[in-house]
């Protein structure tokens, strides 16, 4: 596969950016798009996969958090992520075998 290495200077401007970034060639014209989070999202999935944790969520309790949080927000209007955080510890603690975690056997 074809690469580019970037200069110092560029290195920085993408590893400080929070947001895609817009690559040009030299007539200025638009020649793709970088996303940094993209490849830090990368490098900690990277890293999960390499040490995963002893607990997993089922699909269908996933289902079922996702189900309660649009409930809530349907109720009380959109909430920050100190409520949620809150709110879904509340949830585990209620119903476990619903909402939480499994531990790997």
């Amino acid at each position: 596969m074809p690469e580019i290495v970037l200069t110092d200077e560029q290195a920085k401007v993408l590893a400080g950016a929070g947001a895609a970034v817009v690559v040009r060639g030299p007539d200025g014209a638009a020649v793709g798009v970088l996303d940094p989070r993209d490849a830090r999202a990368l490098a900690r999935a990277r890293q999960r996969a390499a040490n995963p944790s002893p607990y997993y969520y089922t699909s269908a309790s996933v289902t079922a958090m996702l189900d309660a949080l649009q409930a809530e927000r349907d109720r009380i209007g959109p909430f920050d992520v100190a409520y949620m955080h809150e709110f879904v510890r509340k949830l585990e603690e209620s119903d476990p075998e619903k909402y939480g975690p499994r531990k790997r056997e």
